[in-house]
């Protein structure tokens, strides 16, 4: 006759139980502890051990609930990081030296062979850096560095500096025009003046056969705030750059478009000096 295995239950911690272990178990478990015999305090009880003495726990204060004071933390050296700038350089072929190409003039060899100054820096060929300084461009004429970078004869125009001169003299007249339709270009005395007091411009440009009047008002007001002042152009020619009448004060905003009209001017200046 087979023998019959008995029934188990299934018991979430230990496993498969008999019932009568699982009896025996939950008595065990759930029998309330058995009261100590109490001790007279007028007999000597030996010393209890370090380890199991009542030890008296400080409640904790409120203060230590709240949320740490992250500014009392020593982040100095990270909140005061600069943003990083990537600042675009090339080599002069003349003189050798890394310089940023903002203060260079890149030079591109046409497919007719012919020397053509890139100022927008834009034109496809083999094209060379050279510093913006004049000097500098009259040695790459008389070496004739341009033919050792193209690896072959190419024309020089004669009045290759000149060419320079009157290109970034456009790009520059170009500029405030394109400052004007952006909104950032203050024209005519009471604007220019208005925008120099309430420290909005950061260049100012003034006829240089304006009235020396208001000229000079307007002349110490940007030099106090040390502002350049510009003069390069007669009245007629800045009133043809932005198409208005009578223009001899112009107050161009602080911005992108007032930071590369200064390097247009800065390399025009560059250019025009024999030092």
């Amino acid at each position: 006759m087979a023998r019959k295995e008995p029934e188990l239950f299934y018991h979430p911690v230990v496993g498969g139980m008999s019932p009568a272990a699982i009896a025996l178990f939950n008595f065990q478990a759930f029998q309330p502890p058995s009261a100590m015999p109490s001790i007279p305090a007028s007999q000597n009880q030996p010393p209890q051990s370090s380890l199991f003495q009542q030890v008296e726990v400080e409640p904790m204060r409120p203060h230590l609930l709240t949320q740490p004071d992250f500014k009392s933390t020593s982040l100095a050296p990270y909140s005061e990081r600069k943003a990083m700038t990537l600042l675009k350089t090339a080599t002069c072929a003349v003189s050798g030296h890394i310089l940023p190409q903002n203060d260079m003039i890149r030079f591109v060899i046409s497919p007719e062979h012919k020397v053509v100054a890139d100022l927008t820096g834009k034109l496809p060929g083999t094209f060379m850096w050279i510093s913006a300084e004049r000097q500098i461009i009259k040695k790459a004429i008389w070496r004739n560095s341009f033919a050792s970078q193209a690896r072959d004869n190419v024309e020089v125009p004669d009045n290759l500096l000149e060419i320079i001169e009157k290109g970034l003299e456009k790009l520059a007249l170009q500029m405030l025009s394109l400052s004007k339709r952006a909104g950032e270009l203050s024209f005519g005395f009471s604007r220019a003046d208005e925008a120099l007091r309430s420290h909005s411009a950061g260049v100012y440009v003034v006829a240089k056969d304006s009235s020396e009047n208001g000229r000079e008002k307007l002349e110490r007001l940007a030099k106090h705030q040390e502002l350049p002042v510009i003069e390069h152009w007669t009245c007629a020619e800045l009133s043809a750059a932005i198409g208005e009448h009578n223009t001899n004060h112009i107050a161009l905003s602080k911005g992108a478009l007032g930071q590369s009209f200064l390097e247009l001017v800065k390399k025009l200046n560059s250019v025009r000096s024999e030092k």
